[in-house]
């Protein structure tokens, strides 16, 4: 399995291209994802999911460009976080109004009559990958882990020595939680976050001051 990392936006969001042979999904998609599709497409590849690790704004804009692209693409998401998505994005709009209207007007407003509304929300695994909620960042969160593969990707839940905010609909008790969880996988684990660089689980446990439990 190979992975081809990008960051995109201007909150410099990371979005995951995961390949193996021909077969490819999506971890995350921001505004814009054309240098990921277009490294798909280049490729060779065959893009057969995005996998949201949760539902916010700076994770999701990119959704209408994938879905011009490849109109059946299954997307999943965190069955907690499809309100970010419901009635037309209201909630994703109230949010953005209140936290950054810049980037409302800027990219979302043009986007939101062609974003997709049929998401998937997950099981307790997908293709390639195994899912674990973990919730605090957002209520539907969730990492997606590989233990053949020794890898996970953790959206904002966990960084490289710190941890996604709780102040847009996230519980700070829910995430030290779901901490808790990640740092029971193997120390070896790679993770793959969804701001910043990549690290590893045995990392985080001993220095990331949030694993003090």
């Amino acid at each position: 399995m190979r992975i081809q990392p990008f960051q995109i936006g201007p909150y410099g969001t990371m979005c995951y291209a995961v390949y193996e042979g021909n077969r490819c999904v999506l971890i995350d998609a921001p505004f814009p994802l054309s240098k990921a599709l277009s490294f798909i497409k280049d490729s060779g590849l065959n893009l057969e999911a995005i996998y949201l690790t949760h539902g916010h704004f700076d994770h999701i804009f990119g959704l209408a460009e994938a879905r011009k692209a490849y109109k059946a693409l299954p997307i999943y998401i965190g069955e907690e976080d499809l309100s970010f998505i419901t009635g037309g994005y209201e909630r994703t709009i109230e949010l953005l109004k209140a936290f950054d209207p810049l980037f409302l007007n800027r990219y979302a407003s043009p986007l939101i009559g062609e974003m997709p509304d049929d998401f998937i929300t997950y099981g307790s695994a997908v293709p390639w990958f195994s899912v674990i909620k973990t919730p605090g960042h957002t209520s539907g969160s969730v990492s997606l882990y590989s233990e053949k593969e020794g890898i996970v990707f953790t959206g904002d839940t966990l960084f490289y020595q710190s941890v996604g905010r709780t102040d847009l609909d996230g519980n700070q008790k829910e995430l030290l939680e779901s901490l808790k969880k990640l740092s029971k996988l193997d120390p070896e684990t790679l993770v793959f976050p969804g701001h910043g660089g990549a690290t590893k689980i045995g990392t985080e446990t001993k220095f990331n001051p949030y694993f003090r439990f």
